[in-house]
C-alpha cells in the first residue's frame, strides 16, 4: 500500500502519487480490496530517484535516465 511505501522510503504519500502520475514508478498490482501494492523493485527505484534528486537532477532528467535515454 502507498502508506507502507511512504514509511519505507520516507517520502510523503503526496510525492508518491505525484511520481505515479509522472510515470516514474508504477504500482505492482492491486489487492482484493483494490489497494495499490508495490514490490521491492519499486522501493529500489525510489531509492535511486531519491539519490538522483539529492545529486541535483530534475525529475525530467531522472525520468530520462530511468528510461535509458539521454537527459
Amino acid at each position: 500500500m502507498i502508506s507502507d511505501l511512504a514509511s519505507v522510503t520516507g517520502l510523503s504519500r503526496h510525492t508518491l502519487n505525484f511520481y505515479l502520475k509522472l510515470g516514474l514508478i508504477k504500482e505492482s498490482g492491486r489487492t482484493e480490496s483494490n489497494y495499490r501494492f508495490f514490490d521491492q523493485v519499486v522501493v529500489d527505484r525510489l531509492h535511486d530517484i531519491i539519490r538522483l534528486r539529492q545529486a541535483g537532477c530534475t525529475l525530467k532528467q531522472i525520468k530520462a535516465l530511468l528510461e535509458g535515454k539521454r537527459p
